[in-house]
């Protein structure tokens, strides 16, 4: 089924009316008579591996649905306001540091990729400022400064309405996880402890105390639970040694299972 989705969206993708100008060290789009003469046509922009700094030329194509401007040179956004029926944005391998908190205010954005730039992640701005993001499904971030995926799953299962996927990893693998409380309309998480134990959880600080607290309540199972997969490690090194498969591949796809 989900094969079949795929399929599905890349033939609605290569549908739109498209234009595609990659590996041509362009610095700027005002010289390309063909963009600029067709404003309302083209729903698809592919402009990756370029040199282009600034995207303030491209917020006049109103019906754009698919922008990709990946390994660019770009270091600032400029409010994305006028690209509302933009859905898929690509800003991958780019020079981007600042994100400000009223950079994506596009309703129907599902799919951004901020990957691979020079974006400090330690004060969560980018969460903060795709909360009006209400479509938004997937999300990159990957490559970025001061980057931590849990604690960025955690704040985008909090703050992100239907986000499904960080960093193309499914972070709700089923949405029955994701639970109403009687008394109000917070998302809940359901962790569990060493022991089985579970709690249904709503923010990252919940998160972190529920998994001190039974780390220092059972410290010796922790420890034991450590000690059991160390010796698990030993024994099957020990038995593919006897059995001389101890080549890379083996082991690495052995260890899978």
């Amino acid at each position: 089924m989900k094969k079949e989705d795929d399929k599905k969206e890349i033939n609605q993708l290569n549908k739109l009316e498209g234009f595609e100008k990659t590996n041509s060290e362009l610095t700027t789009i005002k010289d390309i008579k063909e963009l600029n003469d067709n404003k309302d046509k083209y729903q698809r922009i592919t402009l990756s591996h370029n040199k282009l700094m600034d995207i303030t030329e491209l917020l006049i194509f109103p019906n754009l649905v698919y922008l990709d401007l990946s390994f660019n040179h770009i270091e600032k956004l400029k409010n994305l306001y006028p690209l509302q029926s933009l859905e898929i944005l690509i800003l991958s391998n780019n020079l981007l540091r600042n994100i400000n908190t009223n950079l994506f205010p596009l309703k129907k954005l599902q799919h951004l990729d901020l990957s691979n730039n020079k974006i400090d992640m330690k004060n969560n701005i980018i969460i903060n400022a795709l909360k009006e993001n209400t479509e938004l499904i997937s999300l990159l971030l990957f490559g970025n400064i001061n980057y931590d995926f849990e604690q960025t799953k955690y704040l985008c299962l909090e703050n992100l309405k239907k986000i499904n996927f960080l960093d193309a990893i499914k972070i709700i693998s089923d949405k029955k996880k994701r639970k109403k409380s009687k008394n109000g309309h917070k998302t809940f998480v359901s962790v569990q402890g060493i022991k089985g134990n579970q709690k249904n959880i709503s923010t990252l600080n919940e998160y972190i105390k529920f998994k001190l607290d039974d780390f220092k309540n059972n410290e010796k199972d922790y420890e034991n639970n450590m000690r059991n997969n160390i010796q698990k490690c030993d024994n099957n090194i020990k038995a593919l040694d006897k059995e001389n498969k101890t080549s890379y591949y083996y082991i690495k796809y052995s260890s899978s299972y």
